[in-house]
Parts: C-alpha cells; structure tokens; sequence
C-alpha cells in the first residue's frame, strides 16, 4: 500500500513538474497574472510573524453560518456571518464602492444599524487629502453606482450613507460605538493607517475590525503586520480572503492542520 501511494505520488510529482515546464512557455500571462502573484501573496503572509494564519473551519461562526449574498463576493457574505455571530448591532464600512457589502451585512442582521462612507459624488482623486495608489483611482464612481446594490432596497431603511474624505470626516459623532468596522478605503499606507487610527477610535468594547486586500495591496499588509505586534488581542488572516481581522472578542478555536491534500512524501 505504502509503494502504491509513493509511486503514484512520484507519478503526479513529475506530471506537475512537466506541466509547469510546458505552462509557462505557453500561458505566460496566466503564470505571471496568477501563480507568482499569488505565490508572493501567500509568502508575505507566511513571513508575516505578527498576524496568525486562519483557516475558515477555525472560525465557529463561520461554520454554520447560512448567509444571502452575492455569488462573487464571498467576502461580503463571511463579514455579514461574523457580524451574525458575534452579534454585532452596529457596522461602519469606510469604502461603499457598489455597497454590496452594507447590503449584505445589511440583509443576513435585521437588527444591524449600517453606516457606509465614501467620498462625494463630485469628488475626484485630485481632491483627496492623502495620497493614493494607482488601482484607487478607477474607485471614483459616478453617482448612479455608488451604493447602487442597496438603494431602494427594504434594507436602505437601516443603512445610512455618509459623504466624504475618510482622512478628514468627523467620526466622533459614532466614537466608541461601533462592533465591527470595514476597511476598505485607500489603501496606500497613509489612508490605511489613517483609517485604523479612526477605527480603534470608532470601536465599541467588544469590537471588531476586519481590513481587506491585506497581503494583496503593499499598504494594507504593512501597516496590518506593524500594528499587529502592538494590539492586545491577535489580528488574524484567514486562508481564502483578503481579510485580515483583530477583535476584542474571541472568536478563534485553533485546530490540528488538515492533511487531506497532503504534499508528496
């Protein structure tokens, strides 16, 4: 049995490396755009001493959770789960963009006070107080779009859209106030770092703060690792996402590794 298994194992091993050989003389824009991208994602998280890597099984709020949401946006249905989970009554969300994840978290908690804050609808990226990166710019939409997902919705009643530069607006009307917090405004250092200092501002006792495009966007993973090391509870990274997540509650059960898609031995 154990022969079979190492041979079959050798089988795969050399087909896989033939394939890759073969790949990346033929599909060098898949190579490029998909496995090295991703392959540096993954090897700056493992690097990432300061944040812990999570599965979604680790999570028990995730396991059960039966969410409505968008198809491809399975990042929104998960924050919704969590705001269900750890029962959360209120959600800032620094980033509308289509809204579709106030919807979501909007729609799966009948109980939930939302408030989501993007920059005016005559704004431009020349108008921002922080600098920008390059994929920040195509985040201006015009008016018709932002917040498109939740407008004229029975949900709308419950979420309230707030206008202006996350660098300048005035959260101190919801300070200490919020459960859970969504990151997901400019991410150049300088807006993530401004945007985590009004979130730890914002955070209720039992609050959480969830970051997106963490490990993808060169901003959002520094600022999420140098933070990480000086917060009182761990931040989180969970395999599958772009999220990165610190919470004043527990919400983590650390289990053994699964092996069922073990590496060749």
């Amino acid at each position: 049995m154990l022969r079979t298994t190492l041979s079959r194992n050798r089988r795969i091993f050399l087909s896989t490396a033939r394939g890759v050989a073969v790949g990346a003389v033929k599909r060098t824009g898949e190579l490029r755009h998909h496995v090295v991208r991703d392959a540096w994602t993954v090897a700056k998280r493992f690097a990432a001493e300061s944040v812990q890597n999570i599965e979604r099984r680790e999570v028990p709020v995730f396991v059960d959770a039966v969410i409505e949401g968008y198809v491809e946006d399975h990042q929104g249905m998960l924050i919704a789960a969590l705001a269900q989970g750890l029962d959360a009554h209120s959600f800032f969300e620094i980033g509308t963009n289509r809204g579709r994840t106030s919807w979501t978290v909007a729609r799966n908690n009948p109980e939930i006070q939302v408030y989501t804050l993007d920059v005016p609808l005559t704004a431009t990226s020349a108008d921002v107080a922080l600098e920008l990166g390059s994929d920040d710019h195509h985040y201006f939409r015009p008016g018709e779009a932002c917040g498109e997902a939740f407008r004229g919705t029975p949900e709308a009643e419950r979420i309230t859209q707030l206008w202006g530069d996350s660098a300048t607006f005035d959260f101190s009307p919801y300070a200490s106030s919020i459960d859970l917090i969504y990151i997901d405004g400019g991410h150049t250092y300088e807006y993530v770092k401004s945007d985590t200092e009004n979130a730890l501002e914002l955070l209720s006792p039992s609050g959480t703060i969830v970051w997106d495009d963490y490990g993808s966007h060169p901003g959002v993973y520094e600022l999420v690792t140098e933070l990480a090391a000086a917060l009182d509870k761990p931040v989180y990274h969970v395999f599958g996402t772009r999220m990165a997540i610190y919470s004043r509650q527990d919400f983590v059960v650390r289990r053994p590794y699964d092996h069922h898609a073990s590496l060749p031995v």
